[in-house]
């Protein structure tokens, strides 16, 4: 699914807070740049909420909270700990090892979306995730991340993680 589908169910602000446009991209890490339809997804966004329910973090906020370098930080440390701290219960494959996850987004519940970074060299091949909050199970999705926010606006991919509420009937997007 393209971006303008999801323009066509989730209206973008005519001025997006922190979008990319006018910027130079920066690279996840040295020599791994976004995959495309991220970039095209925060150049016409921004920072924001998609359906009062989803945030997707942002390499250009200055909000803390969605700052994707932060972000990527600070969960995938956490991910990290739950793996040493309990082996036989979580078994999450982390960035940047082949297959592992990088966070790209989180929800109220706390639930984390994820790139499943298949490729080191080529982030248009990869796919993603969605792990509930405190679950060890990972929910994997053959779709990029425009594609998986369509799929889930239009109820096209069912995911478990998240509330059977969602999405809502009025579907928006809320600048931050």
């Amino acid at each position: 699914m393209t971006l303008s589908v999801l323009n066509s169910i989730l209206t973008p602000p005519n001025f997006p807070n922190e979008s990319g446009i006018g910027n130079v991209w920066p690279s996840i890490d040295e020599g791994l740049s976004f995959p495309r339809d991220y970039i095209a997804f925060i150049n016409r966004y921004g920072t924001g909420r998609i359906a009062d329910f989803i945030a997707i973090f942002n390499p250009f906020t200055t909000n803390y909270d969605l700052d994707f370098f932060e972000q990527k930080k600070s969960i995938i440390e956490d991910f990290n700990y739950l793996n040493n701290e309990d082996p036989e219960y979580f078994k999450y494959n982390l960035y940047p090892e082949i297959n592992g996850l990088l966070p790209i987004g989180v929800t109220d519940n706390g639930d984390c979306i994820f790139w499943v970074v298949s490729d080191l060299k080529d982030s248009e091949t990869w796919g993603t995730a969605i792990i509930a909050s405190r679950s060890p199970d990972v929910e994997y999705f053959d779709e990029n991340i425009t594609s998986l926010l369509t799929g889930l606006l239009l109820r096209k991919i069912r995911s478990g993680s998240l509330p059977n509420s969602f999405p809502p009937k009025n579907v928006t997007f809320e600048k931050i």
